[in-house]
C-alpha cells in the first residue's frame, strides 16, 4: 500500500501519530510524489493530446498542477513524453522510498538518453510580474515545488529559469503577443489565459512558436471567464483535452471559506464561473445579459398584491416543466420570486409541483401554456386539486418575440429578481430576438416566467363597465 493509501484508512489522531513515527524523509519523499496526493483533474491524461486546458474554480490547486507538469518533464529531459504525470507512473521521490518498505511509482526512462539540455519552456501569465509571483515564486509554483537543487539559477531580471540538467524556462506576458514571435519551445504552461489582455494573438504567437521536438504542448491553467472568445476557441480545437473541478474539489480548503463563497456566490452567475469552474459563454445580443441581471437583482417587499404562478408543461416525460412564481408589489414592479421548475415527471407529478407552488407564495392565479397538451392541462392541474383561476395562453409568437416586451421591463426596472436562479439565469441570458441560443433546447424555466410577468404587467385588462339599468 502506499502511504496515501495507508493514511486515508486512519482517523485525524491515527494519521498524525503514523506520520509522526515515520522517518522525516520518508515523510518529505511522500510530500514530494505529488501525483500520490493530486486530486482528480490535477494529474495530466493520457493520450495524444497537443493542449490539455485544466479550467476549474478557485483554489482548485491549479497552479501546483501546472509547476509539478512542468518540473516532471524536465526530469524527464524531454517535452514529448506521454503519460509523463500518470499516477501509475510518476516517479517523483523514488529511491527516497526505498528505506519504507511501501510500495511505490516506477519512474519513466529518459527517452532517447535526451539530458534536458535543448528543453525550452514557455511561462506565460497576463503579466511577467504575475508569471514571475504566482508560477515562479508563489506558494505553489516552481520553486516551491522543485526537489533540492533541481532549480540551478532564478535570474528575475531576464525573466528566465535555468534547471540543472539546462532546460530554461522563460516569462512571458499575455499582454506582449510580439514578444513571443520568434522564440520555439517544446512546452508551454499559460496560466489565467482568460484574463490576458490580448488572448487570440498571444496565443497564436505562441502555438506558432510551439514546435520543438517529437510532441511539443502546451497546458492552459485557468478559472474560465465568459465572452472570452480565445478559450472557446482553444477548447473546440482539435488535440485539446479539458480537465478540472469545482473549488470543494480541493480538500485541503478550509471550510470555513467554502461555507462563505458559497454563501456570497452560490447559484450566481459568478459562481458558476468562478466557484463552478464552468465556462458560461455570453450569448450575442442577449435580451438579458449578465449585467442586466445583476442590476436587477434585490430584496423582495414583504407584501405582494398579486402573485402568479406561470407555468410551461413539457412536451414529454422526459422534459423540464417550467414552473416560475411571480408577484406584484405596491408600485407596479414584478418580481421573480421562485423557480420550482423540475424534469422527468408525470403529468400528475408536475401538477402537484404546481399545487406546491401555488401554496408556497400564496398565489391567486395560474397562467399556463396550452401548446403542449391544449385544454388537457387544466384537467391535470385541476386533478391536482387547484382551485385557483387558470389562465390558459397559446404561444403564437416565436420565444424571442414573446420575451422581448418582458425583457424591457427589466431594463426600465419594473421587473426585478427576488435572489439568485441560476438555471433561470442561464436560460435567460440565451434568450435572443430571433429565438433561443441555450443552454438546452429548450427555455422551459424562461418561458414561465415570461407568461407570469406577462400577466401581471403587459396584458390587456378589462375596462371598468357602467352598466344603467
Amino acid at each position: 500500500m502506499t502511504i496515501p493509501e495507508i493514511l486515508l484508512e486512519l482517523d485525524e489522531v491515527e494519521a498524525e501519530l503514523a506520520l509522526r513515527a515515520v522517518p522525516a524523509e520518508i515523510v518529505q519523499a511522500a510530500n514530494r510524489a505529488f501525483a500520490e496526493w493530486a486530486h482528480a483533474g490535477q494529474v495530466a491524461p493520457e493520450g495524444d493530446w497537443r493542449t490539455w486546458v485544466l479550467m476549474a474554480g478557485r483554489g482548485f490547486g491549479k497552479t501546483r498542477a501546472g509547476a509539478e507538469w512542468v518540473l516532471s518533464l524536465v526530469r524527464l529531459g524531454r517535452g514529448d513524453a506521454t503519460e509523463c504525470c500518470s499516477r501509475s507512473r510518476e516517479g517523483a521521490g523514488v529511491g527516497e522510498w526505498a528505506s519504507s518498505g511501501l510500495a511505490h511509482p516506477q519512474p519513466l526512462p529518459l527517452a532517447g538518453g535526451g539530458t534536458g539540455e535543448d528543453l525550452r519552456i514557455a511561462l506565460v501569465a497576463a503579466t511577467v510580474d504575475e508569471a514571475r509571483r504566482v508560477m515562479v515564486e508563489g506558494a505553489s509554483g516552481l520553486l516551491a515545488c522543485a526537489r533540492p537543487g533541481e532549480i540551478a539559477e532564478w535570474l528575475p531580471s531576464r525573466g528566465e529559469l535555468v534547471f540543472r540538467g539546462g532546460a530554461r524556462a522563460t516569462l512571458f506576458s499575455g499582454a506582449n503577443p510580439e514578444a513571443l514571435r520568434g522564440p520555439q519551445h517544446h512546452l508551454a504552461w499559460c496560466d489565467e489565459l482568460a484574463k490576458w489582455r490580448h488572448p487570440q494573438a498571444a496565443w497564436d504567437m505562441l502555438s506558432l512558436g510551439l514546435r520543438c521536438g517529437a510532441r511539443p504542448r502546451a497546458l492552459v491553467t485557468t478559472t474560465p471567464r465568459g465572452g472570452c472568445a480565445a478559450l472557446a476557441g482553444i477548447l473546440a480545437a482539435p488535440g485539446t483535452v479539458l480537465a478540472g473541478g469545482t473549488t470543494r474539489a480541493n480538500p485541503h480548503l478550509p471550510e470555513a471559506f467554502l461555507a462563505a463563497v458559497e454563501a456570497a456566490y452560490g447559484g450566481t452567475r459568478l459562481g458558476r464561473q468562478e466557484i463552478e469552474g464552468e465556462f458560461v459563454a455570453e450569448v450575442a445580443g442577449s435580451l438579458w445579459p449578465p449585467a442586466l441581471l445583476a442590476r436587477c437583482r434585490g430584496a423582495v417587499p414583504a407584501a405582494l398584491e398579486r402573485v402568479v404562478i406561470g407555468v410551461d408543461p413539457p412536451a414529454s416525460a422526459e422534459g423540464t416543466c417550467g414552473i416560475v412564481a411571480c408577484g406584484l408589489d405596491a408600485d407596479g414592479v414584478g418580481w421573480v420570486l421562485g423557480d420550482h421548475s423540475a424534469g422527468d415527471l408525470s403529468p400528475e407529478g408536475w401538477a402537484r409541483r404546481v399545487a406546491a407552488a401555488a401554496e408556497t407564495h400564496g398565489a391567486d392565479r395560474l397562467v399556463a401554456e396550452k401548446n403542449q397538451g391544449g385544454e388537457m392541462v387544466l384537467s391535470v392541474l385541476r386533478a391536482a386539486g387547484i382551485v385557483l383561476p387558470v389562465t390558459l395562453v397559446s404561444a403564437t409568437a416565436g420565444k424571442g418575440a414573446r420575451a422581448e416586451p418582458v425583457a424591457g421591463l427589466f431594463e426600465c426596472g419594473r421587473a426585478r429578481l427576488a435572489g439568485r436562479f441560476a438555471e433561470l439565469e442561464a436560460e435567460l441570458g440565451g434568450l435572443v430576438p430571433k429565438g433561443y441560443a441555450g443552454p438546452g433546447g429548450s427555455p422551459d424555466r424562461a418561458d414561465a416566467m415570461v407568461w407570469a410577468l406577462w400577466a401581471l404587467l403587459l396584458a390587456p385588462q378589462a375596462e371598468p363597465r357602467v352598466r344603467v339599468l
